[in-house]
C-alpha cells in the first residue's frame, strides 16, 4: 500500500518533487537530532555535569578578566559573577578537580580579585569574605601565586615583535585586544589581511566566506550594542569586520553545519592575518538568535543566504594595554589516543 501511494504521488507531482520531499524530511530528522542533542548536552536547559559547571565557571572568571583590563578599576565590579563563582567553586565535583587548568585559574582569579580590593582598601565583605578568600588560597596549596595576574600588560612595540617569527612563536603571540586609540586602519592594509586569509581551506574549495567592513561610527555602535560583549570598550572602536558564510555553497543534508566549520577556519586565518599586519582585533562572539539578527537587519543587511560567523572590532592598539590571560587547557586535557 505504501509503495502504491508513493507511485500515485509521483505521478501527481513528479518524481523530482517526491525526491525533494524525502530530502526535506531527512533534513528535518537531522535537525531534530541536533535539537535533541543540544537540549540534552548544552548548558541552555540544565547544568548537570562537571563539564557544564566548568563552562559556566570559565564564562564567569573570563568576565572578571575583562574587568581587569580597564586602567581605572571599578571597585566591586562583577559582583554577580563573583557570587556565581562562590556557588560553583564550592561544589564537591569542582573541588575534586582543582588541579585542572580551568578550575585552578578560577581559584587564582578569585584570590587576585580579593587581594586587589584589599590593596585599595575597598570593602567587599558583603559578597566576598575573608573566610572565602582563605578557602580559595588554601585550596590552591603550592600552586597559589601572589603575583598571578588575570590581565597581562603589554607595550605595543613588544606585542608585535614576534609577528615575523616562526609559526610556533607567532601563534603564541596573537591575543585579543580591546584597547584601541580610535585611529582607523588604512583600507589597503585591511585588504592585504583579508587577501592573506584566502588560503584558508574550505570544503571542496567552495570558499563560502565573505568579509564586510563597517566604518560608519553610528552603525558600528549599533552593531556592537546588539552584540553586547564589548561594553566599556566601544568608544574607540571605529571599524568593524563582519565575517559571514553563505548557505548556497552547501549541497546536502550532511553539510547543514558545514558553514560554521568553514567560517571558523576562515576566522582563525583572518585573525592571524590581522595580527601579522599589526591590526589590533578582538573576535566578538555572535551566538545570537533570529531576534538579534532581525534587529541587525535594521542597520546592516546581508543576503538571506548568509550567516554571520563573527564580528571583529579592529583598530590601532594603544601604546600600553592589557589583554585577558585566557589561560589555555593543558594538552593532556584535550588530546586522547584511541587504541
Amino acid at each position: 500500500m505504501k509503495n502504491i501511494l508513493k507511485r500515485i504521488i509521483s505521478l501527481m507531482i513528479g518524481e523530482k518533487k517526491v525526491s525533494k520531499l524525502g530530502d526535506l524530511k531527512f533534513l528535518a530528522l537531522n535537525y531534530f537530532q541536533d535539537l535533541k542533542l543540544f537540549y540534552i548536552h548544552s548548558n541552555a536547559f540544565r547544568i548537570d555535569s562537571f563539564k557544564k559547571i566548568e563552562a559556566i565557571i570559565i564564562l564567569d572568571y573570563h568576565s572578571i578578566e575583562k574587568g581587569l583590563l580597564f586602567n581605572n578599576l571599578k571597585p566591586g565590579f562583577a559582583e554577580y559573577k563573583i557570587k556565581n563563582l562562590h556557588q560553583n567553586l564550592n561544589k564537591d565535583v569542582v573541588k575534586s578537580n582543582i588541579t585542572s587548568s580551568q578550575i585552578n585559574v578560577a581559584f587564582q582569579i578569585m584570590c587576585q580579585y580579593y587581594e586587589l580590593h584589599q590593596k585599595i582598601n575597598f570593602d567587599i565583605s558583603n559578597f566576598f569574605t575573608l573566610e572565602q578568600y582563605g578557602f580559595y588560597k588554601d585550596s590552591l596549596k603550592e600552586s597559589y601565586s601572589s603575583i598571578f595576574a588575570g590581565a597581562v600588560e603589554y607595550q605595543q612595540d613588544d606585542f608585535y615583535k614576534d609577528n615575523q617569527q616562526n609559526f610556533e612563536i607567532f601563534s603564541q603571540s596573537r591575543k585579543s585586544i580591546r584597547n584601541f586609540t580610535g585611529e582607523k586602519i588604512d583600507i589597503s592594509i585591511i585588504i592585504k589581511a583579508v587577501k592573506l586569509s584566502l588560503n584558508t581551506p574550505s570544503v571542496c574549495n567552495r570558499q563560502s566566506s565573505k568579509v564586510y567592513l563597517l566604518e560608519n561610527k553610528q552603525l558600528v555602535d549599533q552593531v556592537l550594542t546588539i552584540q553586547g560583549g564589548m561594553s566599556g570598550f566601544t568608544k574607540n572602536i571605529n571599524q568593524l569586520l563582519i565575517l559571514t558564510t553563505n548557505r548556497s555553497s552547501f549541497y546536502n543534508v550532511g553539510e547543514r553545519n558545514q558553514m560554521f566549520i568553514d567560517g571558523g577556519l576562515f576566522l582563525m586565518n583572518l585573525l592571524y592575518s590581522l595580527h601579522f599586519y599589526k591590526i589590533a582585533n578582538c573576535p566578538a562572539n555572535w551566538g545570537k538568535t533570529i531576534n538579534e539578527e532581525k534587529m541587525l537587519e535594521q542597520y546592516f543587511k546581508i543576503a538571506e543566504s548568509e550567516k554571520i560567523i563573527c564580528i571583529i572590532p579592529i583598530g590601532v592598539a594603544e601604546d600600553n594595554f592589557r589583554v585577558a590571560l585566557s589561560r589555555r587547557r593543558e594538552v593532556n586535557e584535550i588530546f586522547e589516543i584511541i587504541k
